[in-house]
């Protein structure tokens, strides 16, 4: 994810983030031409299929989100799946085979367009820690890195960064963060850690990595230092809902 990986996440940054013990992120590049088919599957079945898990408890959340500054070689496009256990996540049995239960077209029908996208592996997280979100996220920064004790970035982060967040995060646009560690890949070449920083608008999630907003005040003097390695800003384009 360090290198190739490149949230209204009503259901995954916000309530049922704070729920999920497991967060896979799977990165999609999507050609200019085959996009609008691409959303139309995502936005009109895809989403409904992941309600259907969310709702029978095999799934916590669902979001597609698209980043917001792509290059060339980029992956446009990425899922983010919240599961309530390894156990559900690791299942074979895949919540969208259940396509044709659902809406009634089945799977190799419903994705045929799928051969011609590019796929980048899955990466798997496990939560540690969160703010409950105050509302919903249009953008959000995920944040990668792999600093030399993890540990100690959970504890500066818990000490200092989670109050400051939480005391100024309605006077700048933040409606939610958190905290996860890497299950797999890893590797020198993959990030062991990420955090998220859920907002209201792009202009808010701008100042963030501009060091404005809500960073202003922080004791950076008390922080465990981390080198972000990537810190894509990516727009929340549909999502589950909680549990109905």
């Amino acid at each position: 994810m360090k290198k190739n990986l490149l949230s209204s996440l009503i259901a995954m940054f916000s309530v049922n983030i704070l729920l999920a013990q497991i967060v896979v992120f799977s990165p999609v590049k999507v050609k200019q031409n085959d996009i609008e088919q691409f959303l139309n599957v995502e936005m009109n079945y895809s989403k409904k299929i992941a309600q259907d898990a969310v709702n029978n408890g095999k799934l916590l959340g669902w979001v597609l989100m698209q980043n917001t500054n792509v290059g060339p070689d980029d992956y446009n496009f990425m899922w983010v799946n919240a599961y309530p256990t390894i156990e559900i996540a690791a299942n074979e049995n895949a919540w969208w085979s259940h396509s044709e239960k659902v809406v009634g077209i089945k799977p190799d029908v419903l994705f045929s367009d799928s051969s011609k996208y590019k796929y980048d592996r899955s990466y798997t997280y496990k939560m540690q820690m969160s703010i409950p979100n105050t509302g919903p996220a249009a953008y959000v920064i995920l944040n990668f890195a792999t600093p030399d004790d993890v540990n100690a970035v959970a504890a500066s982060s818990k000490k200092y960064v989670i109050p400051h967040f939480k005391k100024n995060m309605s006077d700048n646009g933040m409606v939610g963060w958190g905290m996860a560690t890497k299950i797999t890949p890893q590797g020198q070449e993959y990030s062991s850690m990420m955090t998220y920083d859920s907002y209201d608008s792009l202009k808010n999630a701008m100042k963030h990595l501009a060091g404005e907003g809500i960073i202003e005040g922080l004791p950076m003097d008390k922080l465990t230092k981390v080198t972000w390695e990537m810190r894509p800003i990516m727009k929340v384009i549909s999502s589950t809902t909680e549990k109905e």
